[in-house]
């Protein structure tokens, strides 16, 4: 072991203290190699094998014909089903213990469709939850419905009714 550690110090003198810096770097440098970089590389063509398989993936789905867009406004009832839309509407007021006794209808073509939008303006008189219910259930069950505004007002605080006023808003097909 002398004889060793005799011929390393020789080694040493002769390259001297940049060599031995040289040397401490080199030797850094390969284990940054196999620590840091190797496994990196073999990552990376991991990744690059799984990038050219979804391609090819994403190259076949594209040679599958695309569906037809779906068309909500193909779903519109025709003009003609207006009334009964509005008379459903006034059974669902009921189920919920809402009375409609009166209301303002009015109907206004869409510019440059073949839409007709039935305005209703509705006053009713109810507790909260019983409104906020039918109008959970208008909105659910009649799809061409929207509610364009809500103005609720209680005369004093203790009141259970709600004086509130619907806007509503149906959409119809015209008849081409």
């Amino acid at each position: 072991m002398n004889t060793l550690w005799w011929h390393i110090n020789q080694w040493a003198r002769r390259i001297g203290g940049a060599g031995l810096a040289g040397m401490g770097l080199l030797i850094a440098a390969l284990l940054l190699q196999l620590t840091q970089v190797e496994p990196t590389q073999r990552a990376a063509l991991a990744q690059r094998d799984k990038l050219a398989q979804l391609q090819l993936e994403a190259a076949s789905q594209d040679a599958v014909p695309a569906p037809v867009p779906f068309n909500p406004l193909a779903m519109l009832p025709p003009t003609g089903e207006a009334a009964q839309l509005i008379g459903e509407l006034e059974r669902m007021a009921q189920v919920h213990g809402l009375e409609l006794p009166r209301g303002q209808y009015s109907v206004t073509p869409l510019t440059a469709t073949s839409l007709l939008r039935w305005q209703l303006v509705l006053p009713v008189e109810a507790s909260y939850p019983a409104l906020h219910a039918f109008i959970a259930t208008a909105l659910e069950r009649l799809p061409n419905l929207t509610l364009d505004e809500l103005k609720l007002k209680r005369e004093r605080i203790e009141d259970e009714a709600l004086q509130a006023e619907l806007r509503l808003s149906f959409f119809v097909e015209t008849a081409p």
